[in-house]
């Protein structure tokens, strides 16, 4: 077993140096960053893997539980107020004296901002947003302390999240009962996982339903109000198009609405909208007209984490818990 001797032996500094870079305190004892990317890179290269969580909670200098939240900074940066304010509702409810670090990183890059995880700095971790290769990064590390994955699934780590496939369906369901044989999309042109699952499942039960929809009405724009817009001014410059539009994010429906509010289009006469929501309900009733929404149950979610950690934490248990949760049909007027 690589112990703290071995890493200082191999990086030649002293065990203090190498202690000091483990414990976040380099800066402070003024240790240059070539000595602690050296250092760094050698705990990475011996598989040295320190137990900071396990001895945090023994410490009597430092009994409150740390959690981390990593969220990617891309366009879902909106969405990730929805959680901390979920988690910390939930840690007010529920008294649970622990400190919530947010921290943020790059899609596809997880292992760039990996260092707190590989030496087990925190208590607990949540990870929302991972990309295919950064949960495979995961699961080769194997964290030593209680990981939760948002909106994801892996059989090594928790798990707390929606039924992608069944929401694309229940939307496909929506048209159908409506009538409409054509549907348009609009859709961000960076799919993440989350967000491909269900508009992949939309389609395919679209298809196997007799709702045509044609790749000339799906509009691929960036995943924000200015690019739900430009998205919607594209499908009103057809002559032909169809009367129903399905939306894979309500941040870009906002902006399809404002499109067609200066055409003078009625919503749900000339077009329908039906959305995917993540922002949450006070973000889309209040639109005009107030959007209809499959919203993703954030809060919930958030609820659940906090108190699976609670638990895993206070028991040390790495062993996997996954919960589904049901999103929610919010019909208005825009459908």
């Amino acid at each position: 077993m690589v112990t703290i001797r071995d890493v200082a032996k191999a990086a030649g500094v002293s065990v203090t140096t190498v202690s000091v870079i483990i414990n976040g305190k380099a800066e402070e004892r003024k240790i240059s960053e070539a000595t602690q990317v050296r250092v760094q890179s050698t705990m990475k290269e011996l598989g040295y893997r320190p137990n900071l969580s396990a001895r945090k909670l023994r410490s009597r200098d430092n009994k409150r539980p740390v959690i981390a939240f990593f969220w990617p900074l891309d366009y879902r940066i909106p969405i990730m107020a929805s959680f901390v304010n979920a988690f910390q509702l939930e840690i007010s409810r529920l008294q649970f004296d622990c400190e919530l670090v947010v921290q943020t990183y790059e899609n596809d890059h997880l292992d760039q901002s990996a260092f707190s995880i590989i030496n087990n700095s925190y208590h607990g971790i949540m990870i929302g947003g991972t990309s295919i290769s950064d949960i495979a990064y995961l699961e080769k590390l194997s964290p030593k302390m209680p990981l939760v994955l948002i909106n994801r699934e892996s059989k090594l780590f928790n798990t707390v999240y929606t039924n992608h496939q069944a929401i694309g369906f229940q939307a496909a369901l929506e048209f159908k009962k409506k009538n409409f044989t054509e549907v348009a999309v609009i859709s961000s042109e960076h799919s993440y996982v989350a967000t491909g699952l269900r508009t992949q499942a939309f389609l395919y039960a679209c298809s196997v339903s007799g709702i045509n929809i044609y790749t000339r009405h799906i509009y691929r724009a960036p995943s924000t109000i200015e690019g739900g817009y430009e998205a919607a001014v594209r499908y009103l410059a057809e002559d032909s198009r169809p009367k129903a539009i399905f939306c894979d994010s309500d941040i870009m429906a906002l902006g399809a609405l404002s499109a067609f509010h200066e055409k003078g289009l009625r919503l749900p006469e000339d077009v329908s909208i039906l959305s995917i929501s993540m922002l949450g309900s006070e973000n889309t009733r209040h639109s005009i007209p107030p959007l209809s929404v499959i919203e993703m149950p954030n809060d919930r979610i958030g609820s659940e984490i906090i108190r699976l950690l609670q638990e895993k934490i206070r028991e040390n248990d790495l062993t996997p818990t996954h919960i589904q949760l049901d999103a929610k049909l919010i019909l208005r007027e825009s459908f």
